[in-house]
């Protein structure tokens, strides 16, 4: 499916729970078909991230894609899906700004323990994760000009919210392993892959370590044959695996029946098993996994969403 600039394509909308209050995760594809700046309608307050580049061109954010008041914008060529957050309520996280007025490196105060997510950039220099800034153990950390406001996960305090989250994080997904680390470098300016199951859920970059920047899209990303790097960029990543990729929550569960019937009728469509596993009760690795084999055996015959998979 083509995005038209200028406009909003809502993919999906998926609930996620974060202390007691829902978050709802949307995703918009905006798009500069004409190589142009155009504006996507979208509630932009609560922080925009980029997920999956989708034009040849290099999508950077504070370059080629950003967000404001009124709403995500793309220019030179770039085109992707973007992850808007808009809350129900009030979140019971708490906000912190954070300034590189100097150009140089500081350190924010901050409880980084249970995640960070930046919600609003106030700089004209771009605020890249690892690059311009990042957090660890001391706080939030900014560099080269970026100024943002960041948003904190909200603590747990009480038995009740212990218990509540323990059940939640079972019913997720019960096979679940912790995350590893895997360090990767483009030490000679080109695109190298490092072996890496990225089929759980999914790669971030924890770390940089290059002078060149690590942009995800462009200078970093991953695929089903693992981790890659380009243009310089070396950086730890963090990967999430799982203990068998077939079991664990119901993909209807894990994103919403909507999504869940999306992802069941485009499996139906190129699977060629007898008794496919195009079912919402299996989990969306699963499906996910039966459509991308069913894409490869189509060839050039496989539908335009097959795009998605390769």
């Amino acid at each position: 499916m083509r995005a038209h600039p200028g406009k909003t394509l809502l993919i999906l909308a998926t609930a996620f729970l974060t202390s007691a209050v829902p978050l709802f995760a949307q995703t918009v594809t905006c798009a500069s078909e004409d190589g142009k700046r155009h504006y996507c309608d979208a509630d932009t307050r609560q922080g925009v991230q980029m997920l999956r580049q989708r034009s040849g061109s290099p999508c950077k954010q504070g370059y080629s894609w950003g967000y404001d008041g009124r709403g995500i914008w793309v220019d030179h060529g770039c085109r992707a899906d973007f992850s808007l957050q808009t809350a129900a309520s009030s979140s019971g996280g708490r906000t912190v700004t954070c300034s590189s007025d100097d150009g140089g490196r500081h350190y924010c105060d901050a409880d980084t323990r249970a995640g960070v997510q930046l919600i609003r950039q106030r700089s004209g220099s771009p605020c890249t994760q690892g690059y311009s800034w990042g957090f660890d153990d001391r706080g939030i950390w900014v560099d080269r000009g970026c100024r943002a406001e960041f948003s904190l996960e909200a603590g747990r305090s009480d038995d009740s919210d212990r218990y509540r989250d323990r059940d939640r994080d079972r019913d997720r997904d019960d096979s679940s392993q912790p995350p590893q680390t895997v360090t990767c470098g483009s030490e000679d300016g080109k695109r190298h892959y490092c072996d890496a199951d990225t089929r759980g859920s999914g790669v971030q970059m924890m770390n940089q370590r290059s002078g060149s920047p690590c942009t995800q899209g462009y200078s970093w990303g991953f695929d089903d044959r693992g981790i890659w790097v380009d243009h310089g960029c070396r950086a730890d990543f963090s990967v999430q695996t799982r203990r068998n990729n077939s079991s664990g929550v119901s993909c209807r569960r894990a994103v919403g029946p909507d999504q869940a019937d999306r992802l069941v009728d485009q499996c139906l469509k190129v699977s060629p098993a007898t008794h496919p596993p195009c079912n919402a009760d299996n989990s969306c690795v699963l499906i996910r996994d039966e459509i991308r084999r069913g894409c490869r055996m189509l060839g050039r015959d496989a539908p335009s969403f097959c795009d998605e998979y390769r």
